[in-house]
């Protein structure tokens, strides 16, 4: 097998570990966000919100660049020929595997020194400018110093994250996450659950609305230290039994020395140059790509009340699951795997990542088309089962029909920056960070007229947002068009392959008309099975246009696996 259907291979079961790991650690969640939002009010899952938010700008700022950057690293295998024996050859492959492991464990020591003094001058400045009234919360003071240790212990995790990325590890990674998320679910319901059912008591504590509100933020905060916690002895165990007796790296810093093979020339650096001037380009680039993904939170959080943070956080937590669980393992797998093939851009990795790109497109179009169709008018009727009574004044039954027609739009352009951050030059990126500025701009201005003068609080939000998507996703097809210029043809190009979804979209559009004029909302079991129906005969005509590609992959596998064995 060549090497790049061996990286495409890999790729394809590493999305099927995370989709697995997403649904196991969304279940989890799901299931615990179902019972204990019948416990918190909207106020409580507005603030562990904004926690939340802070934790994961401070990771974000400080791992991401680094997580991008290490995927450049190219493998320094080398190639057959006649004066290489077979064993001086694995003894020199052995050897560049260590140094770029080991060039992979030194940058990620990066996170951790951007991480601590980020993460003090963060969690310091939001803490000023909170509410006084959380700050008045019992172990409220105690929470905030918990996540920020739960932020340096995940970034102690770093090294060995990004080796078992870079080897597509994808099992590993999987597995140790579930254990996390599962771990920090237990811990964070036990807390919750036992004190409001008062079954544990902290000492003379009443059990009062004040004090609830401040034990699940105490909660949240434990939950969050747990998951940190787990995922680094995971990863630790992991490194003592697969790494350390084959002393492929060191866990410290340590300088790397090569060898010119011309001359005797020695150079030792601890970073590789290309990489670092790549990283120091694509951090400020995502400078502005999460002001743009966590805009939104920055928003809601200066211009909407507490409780309609709590809406927009219940509707993030349900509404994007789809994409959450699907997507998001789907975008990773595909910026690790065009990173690791297009490293040698040659016709053959060229047209094989195309292919790949236009097979996942299709995909995302035809369930945005599902999404669109059956979401607004199904979404309230299902949620209503999710919510308890705290919940049922609040608009967020009819806010999470405006989400749906959001959700197409995120997935969109997830796919197509994930193969942007892939294979742009740093240049391309620095271009691309101007543009991000010039949409932060427009998406703040579009925020302050749809929310402060048309008054329409999350739904105005929503609309900036899906506006916001679709600039970036602009001008991702247009960067996409021009790399594969090369390979279009009066007979083949990216546009072209989507005919089949145009004769689908004009299906669902006609469904969609049937199902508003006899149906409209759903509001009864009835409509809804009706609902099902209509969406299996719209999935089963996607199946009858696209057969013959179907086919094509079922028998590609097939003889994969008679060469194998």
């Amino acid at each position: 097998m060549s090497n790049s259907n061996e990286i495409l291979k890999k790729s394809t079961k590493g999305a099927t570990f995370l989709i697995l790991a997403q649904l196991f650690t969304k279940i989890i969640t799901f299931l615990l966000n179902s019972v204990l939002v019948r416990f918190l009010s909207p106020r409580i899952f507005g603030i562990t919100a904004f926690l939340e938010f802070i934790l994961g700008t401070v990771l974000f700022f400080s791992r991401e660049a680094i997580r991008l950057s290490t995927l450049r690293i190219k493998d320094n295998e080398t190639d057959d020929d006649n004066n290489t024996n077979e064993k001086a050859a694995d003894h020199i492959s052995s050897h560049y595997k260590r140094q770029n492991l080991q060039t992979m464990v030194n940058f990620a020591h990066i996170p951790l020194w951007i991480g601590i003094p980020l993460s003090l001058v963060l969690t310091t400045w939001q803490y000023t400018n909170i509410n006084a009234y959380f700050i008045s919360l019992p172990f409220f003071q105690w929470s905030i110093l918990i996540i920020w240790v739960s932020m340096l212990v995940e970034l102690l995790s770093e090294p060995f994250y990004i080796v078992n990325q870079f080897l597509l590890n994808y099992n590993v990674r999987s597995r140790f996450e579930s254990i996390a998320v599962a771990m920090s679910c237990l811990v964070n319901f036990s807390v919750i659950y036992l004190f409001q059912t008062h079954m544990v008591t902290i000492g003379s504590l009443e059990i009062t609305d004040m004090n609830k509100e401040g034990i699940a933020i105490l909660a949240f905060a434990l939950a969050k230290l747990t998951h940190s916690i787990t995922l680094l002895l995971c990863y630790y165990w992991d490194y003592l039994r697969n790494f350390k007796p084959k002393k492929l790296f060191h866990i410290r810093l340590t300088k790397i020395t090569t060898v010119s093979a011309s001359t005797t020339y020695k150079k030792q650096y601890y970073f590789q140059n290309d990489i670092l001037e790549h990283f120091k380009k694509v951090y400020f680039q995502l400078c502005f790509k999460h002001l743009l993904t966590e805009g939104d939170k920055l928003i809601i959080n200066s211009m909407c009340t507490v409780e309609e943070q709590g809406i927009y956080s219940l509707l993030s937590n349900y509404g994007s699951l789809v994409t959450r669980l699907l997507f998001a393992p789907i975008e990773e797998s595909l910026r690790l795997f065009l990173a690791r093939l297009l490293t040698t851009q040659n016709s053959r990795n060229l047209k094989l990542s195309m292919d790949v790109l236009v097979n996942l497109t299709k995909f995302y179009l035809y369930l945005s088309l599902l999404i669109v169709i059956f979401g607004p008018v199904n979404s309230s009727f299902l949620l209503q089962f999710l919510i308890g009574s705290k919940w049922s004044t609040t608009a967020v039954l009819d806010t999470i029909r405006v989400y749906c027609f959001y959700l197409p739009f995120l997935s969109m352009n997830g796919i197509f920056e994930a193969f942007f951050q892939s294979v742009a030059t740093g240049d391309q990126i620095l271009k691309h960070s101007y543009f991000m500025m010039t949409f932060s701009g427009i998406f703040l201005v579009n925020c302050w007229i749809l929310i402060e003068k048309l008054d329409l609080s999350i739904n105005g939000l929503i609309i900036s947002n899906i506006i916001n998507m679709i600039l970036r996703i602009i001008y991702c097809i247009i960067f996409i068009k021009n790399f594969y210029s090369k390979l279009y043809t009066k007979e083949s190009s990216f546009f072209l392959n989507f005919h089949n979804f145009g004769i689908v979209s004009v299906a669902g559009v006609s469904i969609s008309i049937i199902n508003w004029v006899t149906i409209g909302y759903v509001r009864n079991f009835k409509q809804l099975f009706i609902n099902v129906t209509f969406a299996l005969l719209l999935l089963v005509l996607i199946l009858v246009k696209e057969r013959t590609y179907i086919k094509g992959m079922i028998g590609k596998n097939k003889l994969t696996e008679v060469k194998e064995i």
